[in-house]
């Protein structure tokens, strides 16, 4: 009986392991028909492929050992970005490494146009053209398979969970971002759980609700500084103290700031999201009712969305509005005077926020005010005590915002956290705890329930509380 289970299970993996060769086999089929086509030359093609091979693998290798994640197919949502501000992503790549990339992407364009200029000769007279259509053909045929594979369920059998650790060793890197890509298509289709807007209730003045996701904040207790009194923040040790801080256990290291922020305004968790989980923000616009905004509709009737950067980063500009937010305030709306190392300071921020809090004051509907900033994104040239000098100003914004709200005499809440980590190569590396911290602070009759007192929480599961609250102030 033994023996027999032994060799099921052997049998089972060497099942699996045929099938990846399989799938291996269309992803290569796939690319190599797509590069032929475009230069019309078979060997040519191939050794651009080996070569997009060993800069896609070099290049996975650099994102691991600074964000702790390997290439995945949601990384080609960032092209676009990378085109209109490249200092976000060749600032975190170590200086030696940049040169590599940028070398062997000069090779390999070069190449790739040399090649095109070559085929352009070639074409007049029609003799490269049919070269160019059985690549064409390979390319297809390659397409039509993958897809017909992720069909019938192989590409579930051969990566079942959201683990692209564990298809890169089974499958390697290319087959793996295919795979996930597939996966990505069936998991897109799932149907969330949704939930019903906050009930407006009777009230004479509807409260005010601030929520501040602030860039690569973090606890400097959390980092073992030689020297714990180089970075103090005395805004979150006093509500430490008050007991209005947790631990909120974001997935992202370094990166991915809109994962924590989509579990925040929407409220599902990543276990739900399935291969979604790697960029939500494809997937968000299907779930526009579920969004904080949407929610606390009947009782604020202001509702600002505040990023002091680009708005179309993760289609924020087209998305927002969507998810129920009616004001949307980006880079335009700040001064270029207002800027730390190329962002928008976080002093400036504040400055806007505390206005938006004078202007709801006066009004007897409830605003809602969700705020994205930018001050502390890497890369930071100074390393540590440039981080350390960044995260003193996320920390004096929590102190004014926190003053400004009590200083209304209005029901009002407070929700001020960490999107990730800092990536400080050598300093904060990725590989241990991911938590950032959160706070929570109620005001009026909000005051007595937002106690968190070191609870543990993930993004989603704060969306739930700050709707937990809201509900209790206005029932």
């Amino acid at each position: 009986m033994r023996f027999s289970r032994k060799s099921s299970h052997q049998g089972g993996v060497l099942v699996v392991f045929c099938q990846g060769i399989i799938f291996r086999f269309f992803v290569t089929f796939m690319i190599f028909g797509a590069l032929v086509s475009l230069v019309g030359h078979p060997l040519a093609a191939a050794v651009l492929a080996v070569l997009t091979g060993v800069l896609l693998v070099f290049g996975s290798g650099l994102k691991r050992n600074v964000l702790g994640e390997p290439l995945m197919f949601s990384d080609v949502a960032v092209i676009g970005a990378f085109v209109r501000h490249p200092r976000f992503y060749i600032g975190a790549i170590p200086p030696f490494a940049r040169i590599l990339v940028v070398a062997g992407l000069a090779f390999l364009g070069a190449s790739f146009f040399g090649l095109l200029l070559e085929d352009a000769l070639w074409l007049g007279s029609g003799s490269g053209l049919s070269v160019r259509v059985q690549g064409l053909c390979l390319f297809v045929t390659g397409w039509f398979c993958l897809d017909v594979l992720g069909r019938v369920g192989l590409a579930r059998r051969l990566l079942p969970a959201a683990d692209l650790d564990m298809g890169e060793q089974r499958y390697g890197l290319l087959a793996t971002i295919v795979l996930s890509w597939l996966r990505w298509k069936d998991d897109r289709r799932r149907k969330l759980p949704s939930w019903p807007p906050v009930s407006a209730g009777q009230l004479d003045q509807a409260p005010l609700i601030v929520v501040i996701q602030c860039e690569s904040f973090a606890d400097p207790r959390e980092f073992g500084l030689e020297d714990a009194s180089a970075c103090v923040l005395p805004h979150l040790l006093c509500a430490e103290r008050e007991g209005e801080v947790g631990k909120l256990q974001v997935s992202g290291f370094g990166a991915y700031t809109m994962r924590t922020e989509y579990g925040v305004l929407f409220g599902h968790e990543e276990s739900e999201l399935g291969f979604c989980r790697f960029d939500p923000y494809l997937t968000a616009g299907k779930q526009a009712g579920d969004a904080l905004a949407a929610r606390l509709s009947p009782v604020c009737g202001d509702r600002v969305f505040l990023h002091p950067h680009d708005l179309r980063f993760y289609g924020r500009d087209v998305l927002m509005p969507v998810a129920g937010f009616n004001r949307l305030i980006g880079t335009e709306e700040f001064a270029a005077a207002a800027q730390e190392k190329g962002h928008i300071a976080d002093h400036a921020v504040g400055d806007r926020i505390l206005t938006l809090i004078d202007e709801a004051v006066s009004k007897p509907s409830g605003t809602f005010i969700f705020t994205v900033t930018i001050e502390n994104h890497g890369p930071w040239s100074g390393g540590m005590a440039d981080y350390l000098q960044h995260l003193q100003q996320g920390d004096e914004l929590l102190g004014r915002v926190t003053q400004a709200l009590g200083q209304t005499g209005r029901d009002a809440l407070l929700v001020f956290y960490g999107d990730h980590r800092p990536s400080l190569p050598g300093a904060v590396m990725p590989g241990g705890a991911r938590h950032t911290p959160v706070v929570v602070k109620g005001f009026g009759a909000l005051s007595a329930m937002s106690r968190l007192d070191g609870v543990s929480l993930t993004p989603a599961a704060l969306h739930h509380r700050i709707i937990s609250l809201v509900a209790g102030c206005v029932s």
